[in-house]
């Protein structure tokens, strides 16, 4: 087995501006759009030659692949289209691999010549992952961005997918010829439909050779400006329309994060779910305030690649539910001092996201301390929770059970460990200027500080929401020991609810022999990983492309339990 490499971000590409409003990629000598009009380029050649709009009107769900996203002016292109075409009630998914993203401000400075997609481009910014490896999911209301960063070959072999249409825009073959090999354009026939089509600028006799191989037929089109000719291909089968509305309603167990997410990721479908909620247990999301800080690893492994990933979803879905951000996590060791600054001189998700401190804390800037309460109303909403039974439902009701301590009733014979946390409400002797953690956490509000959590193997001879006056003193202590703040616990309730994982604390997700689909052992990290987990397992019902890579859901599989 390889030894992993360290996880860093993506090369930046090397761009010359000399050329106005014309970004050249310096290491392949080559031009990002074309100079006799790069917008008018985009729709000719990729839209046109695609056939759009007319080829979405035929399916509610509309699925395009990319070699070579870039400045991301065929994405806003197809955008723009679609908002004046769309079908009725049609979801766009664009999903796109770059080897060489672009950082925030070359992204900036390259789609500031396009002024009538500003509107677009300036969403398309404030999401922007910047230049962290792996898959990326960002949604614009019906469209639905994927980005993968990698090279193509691995991204190809790493996406779950069936294209309706391709966009081949990397550069030219004679620059960067492992983009257009026979074996690609194999790996792309694979990822298509039935009655797929592609478009790309070139008409290099080797693309053409390669793509007929992969059982493409093959068109010459006038090229576009400059370009005498270019290609159009297809794959001569038949057209299948998709509607996410031919299944029953799918009923969601659990109203703790997983569940919350599991919402959010059908509402994004405009499928709106039944919901079953468990009064008897306390899920962590009904806290005074949740921690969504990155889960950092120095190797690059598909599940440290995830992490991140997870991390920039969840920061991107609790936007409205924001009480603080940035948060410190102290160094209680040399070994873990050492680690932070190995992070810092790694900067897996980019310099603006980490900071080394005094004393060798990290500062996580972009971390968030969340609402629980306001998220959960404003997904919940106008819909309907009730303590309906299992045998209640309709037979052919899709389930999705995503609960936390529940899963020792639903699912007694799978082997998960549970742990108990208590918080702790305290009047510090000193206020506390910023969040910080420390293995626990400590979370100022007002003239008050939360302070969370235990963490002791649950005890199953007592009711395990009974709060413990023990475990307010061990938080209180913890607090005095890492940051230097005597306090003595407030009026304010404290609270218990349960941690649940697997044995090697990884997340499960996957199907029980009798189909339903499962959420949990999500541990501390609930509220990072459940939002991308969660649409990963609903585009794996509807089979729309997944956000995650192949080896994430393999490595996350509940299979993984019983073996």
């Amino acid at each position: 087995m390889p030894t992993p490499k360290p996880l860093t971000q993506c090369p930046a590409p090397k761009l010359d501006w000399s050329r106005p409003n014309t970004p050249v990629a310096s290491d392949f000598g080559d031009i990002y759009f074309s100079t006799d009009g790069g917008l008018d380029e985009a729709r000719t050649v990729f839209l046109r030659g695609c056939e759009l709009p007319k080829a979405w009107q035929k399916t509610e769900r509309f699925v395009v692949g990319e070699l070579g996203f870039g400045s991301g002016l065929n994405f806003l292109a197809a955008w723009q289209m679609w908002e004046s075409h769309k079908p009725q009630n049609g979801h766009l998914h664009f999903v796109s691999i770059e080897k060489f993203p672009f950082a925030k401000v070359q992204l900036k400075q390259a789609l500031s010549a396009w002024p009538e997609l500003a509107s677009y481009s300036e969403q398309l910014i404030e999401k922007w992952p910047g230049r962290v490896r792996g898959f990326h999911r960002l949604h614009f209301g019906d469209v639905t961005l994927t980005l993968i960063h990698d090279d193509i070959e691995t991204s190809l072999d790493a996406i779950e997918m069936k294209a309706n249409a391709w966009f081949l825009d990397g550069f030219s073959p004679s620059k960067n010829p492992d983009m257009w090999s026979p074996a690609i354009m194999k790996k792309i026939a694979a990822l298509s439909t039935s009655a797929a089509r592609l478009s790309t600028f070139t008409v290099a006799g080797d693309v053409r050779r390669s793509l007929m191989e992969a059982g493409f037929i093959v068109e010459r089109k006038e090229g576009f400006g400059r370009k005498r000719h270019r290609l159009e291909a297809y794959l001569d089968g038949e057209v299948l329309p998709f509607s996410y509305r031919t299944d029953s309603i799918p009923t969601i167990i659990g109203t703790g994060i997983g569940g919350l997410s599991l919402i959010e990721a059908f509402k994004k479908r405009d499928i709106m779910p039944n919901i079953i909620e468990d009064p008897d247990h306390i899920p962590a999301s009904g806290n005074a305030a949740a921690l969504v800080k990155p889960r950092l690893d120095l190797q690059d492994r598909p599940e440290s690649r995830f992490f991140l990933s997870a991390y920039l979803y969840a920061r991107n879905t609790y936007s409205d539910s924001v009480i603080e951000t940035g948060i410190v996590h102290i160094a209680k060791s040399d070994q873990e001092a050492q680690r932070h600054v190995k992070l810092c001189a790694q900067a897996p998700l980019g310099e603006t996201h980490l900071k080394l401190g005094e004393d060798n804390a990290l500062s996580l800037r972009s971390a968030l301390v969340i609402n629980p309460t306001k998220y959960r109303e404003a997904v919940i909403d106008t819909l309907t929770i009730t303590q309906e039974t299992l045998e209640n439902l309709p037979q052919t009701s899709p389930i999705f059970i995503a609960v936390g301590y529940g899963i020792k009733s639903l699912l007694p014979d799978w082997p998960m460990r549970f742990s108990r946390g208590q918080l702790t409400w305290v009047k510090p002797e000193k206020n506390l200027s910023a969040p910080k953690s420390y293995g626990g956490y400590a979370l100022p509000f007002d003239d008050k500080i939360l302070l969370g959590a235990t963490h002791n193997r649950l005890d199953n001879s007592e009711n395990p929401f009974t709060l413990k006056p023990s475990d307010d003193s061990e938080n209180i202590n913890q607090l005095q020991k890492h940051l230097s703040i005597e306090a003595h616990q407030a009026n304010t309730p404290s609270r218990a609810s349960i941690r649940v994982t697997s044995h090697d604390t990884l997340p499960v997700i996957g199907q029980t022999p009798q189909g339903a689909f499962v959420l949990t052992g999500l541990g501390s990290r609930g509220f990072v990983f459940a939002p991308l987990l969660a649409e990963a397992i609903v585009s794996r019902y509807y089979g729309d492309p997944m956000p995650i890579e192949k080896a994430v859901w393999e490595k996350f599989s509940a299979q993984r339990l019983f073996t």
